[in-house]
């Protein structure tokens, strides 16, 4: 284990000693800043980075900080649900928080590229549907041993902030921008055409 198991036993997130009649809700926050093994914080943080990156610059640190954490928040609450099969086992990791980030990036930059395994291109936006649709199929129907309802309420924590929050400004994608540029540039060329018309009949 990457940390101690004392620590990991006193600040994971469980749900019996969450839940109202042990109420230890420091869990709900502690849980997502502790990582099995190196490979499981390594790749969270390799995600956040790539991703986060995109993301902060267009909000602010404070609010990039405010969402990450209020989407491992949401996605703890997830956990606390009977629905989930490992229910009371003890969950640690940030992926509830960055599966909110991954829609995040889906919102502001929905034709961005992704290398998926570093070699096939797709869109973000399939990206995370796709994402979406194995977490919401792996919650009920998955393998045992991996939270993957916290997946879940990362993904829908995350889309219940971007439009409660105000904070999706998706950007078109480069072709479309450039369209839209040329329809603006010839609908001005029309406009002053017409005044240069009217300029010379008056």
């Amino acid at each position: 284990q990457l940390f101690d198991p004392y620590v990991t036993r006193v600040f994971a997130l469980s749900a019996p000693v969450v839940l109202p009649w042990n109420f230890q809700v420091w869990r709900l926050a502690t849980y997502m800043f502790l990582h099995a093994d190196f490979w499981h914080l390594f790749w969270n943080m390799f995600l956040l980075f790539m991703f986060g990156c995109s993301i902060e610059p267009e909000w602010g640190s404070r609010s990039f900080y405010r969402y990450y954490f209020l989407c491992g928040l949401g996605s703890a609450l997830f956990a606390l649900t009977p629905f989930d099969p490992i229910w009371g086992l003890p969950i640690i990791g940030a992926s509830g928080a960055i599966y909110g980030i991954l829609v995040a990036f889906a919102v502001l930059f929905p034709y961005r590229q992704i290398l998926v395994f570093f070699v096939f291109p797709l869109q973000a936006r399939y990206l995370v549907i796709i994402f979406g649709l194995m977490s919401f199929a792996s919650a009920f129907w998955g393998a045992q041993g991996i939270a993957h309802v916290v997946h879940l309420g990362g993904l829908v924590t995350g889309f219940v902030l971007l439009r409660w929050a105000g904070l999706a400004r998706p950007q078109p994608a480069v072709g479309q921008r450039e369209f839209m540029g040329s329809m603006r540039d010839a609908y001005r060329r029309w406009c002053m055409k017409r005044l240069r018309k009217k300029f010379e009949s008056y």
